[in-house]
């Protein structure tokens, strides 16, 4: 059943204000009252969407997550290549709220749900491997490898303002994928 415009209008606002006020400060010290100031709504309003503002945090995520998953599941015959730039432009196109969800205050692990994410489809992308015990135990712990560092390159560029544009960043990760998936492969 479609959600009525009115209350995805009201959720977004609810969300933004929240997103906002995230920015600088820890979900912790956030309360109901200043979300409800912010974005302009009452009490009772917000309590027909949400618990409290954890509740709000963690259906923001799970959505960011999904819309994510959708567009990996979208990409996934388009190449390694082309799928990394799909991804740096989507967490660019949504930079307010990667970096509201994934701000220092929090120590939000958002980003390295997004990697876990890309790593259900890098399987697709990469070359198959042979199924024997020690090869599955290289291929997995490689795999992991390849997202911790994945995580760390786009974690850097989000912290550095995403100066360099995704084509580049999505060159430097594939040739680093590339390069650990030959030594899985030996």
């Amino acid at each position: 059943m479609k959600t009525d415009a009115r209350v995805r209008y009201t959720r977004k606002m609810i969300q933004e204000a929240f997103l906002d006020i995230l920015k600088d400060k820890p979900v912790s010290k956030i309360t109901v009252t200043e979300i409800c100031d912010k974005a302009a709504i009452n009490r009772g309003t917000f309590y027909k969407h949400y618990q409290d503002s954890y509740d709000l945090l963690e259906k923001i995520e799970l959505e960011g997550l999904q819309e994510f998953d959708k567009m990996l599941a979208s990409i996934q015959a388009t190449g390694a290549h082309a799928a990394v730039v799909a991804i740096l432009n989507a967490l660019q196109n949504n930079c307010q709220l990667i970096q509201a969800l994934n701000t220092p205050i929090e120590k939000q692990q958002f980003i390295q749900q997004l990697a876990k994410c890309c790593l259900n489809y890098m399987g697709h992308w990469l070359e198959p491997l042979p199924q024997n015990n020690g090869s599955v135990v290289k291929r997995n712990s490689g795999f992991m490898f390849l997202a911790g560092g994945c995580n760390g390159v786009i974690q850097w560029w989000l912290q550095n303002g995403m100066q360099e544009p995704p084509e580049e960043i999505a060159n430097y990760i594939i040739t680093f994928c590339e390069y650990i998936t030959e030594g899985l492969s030996n």
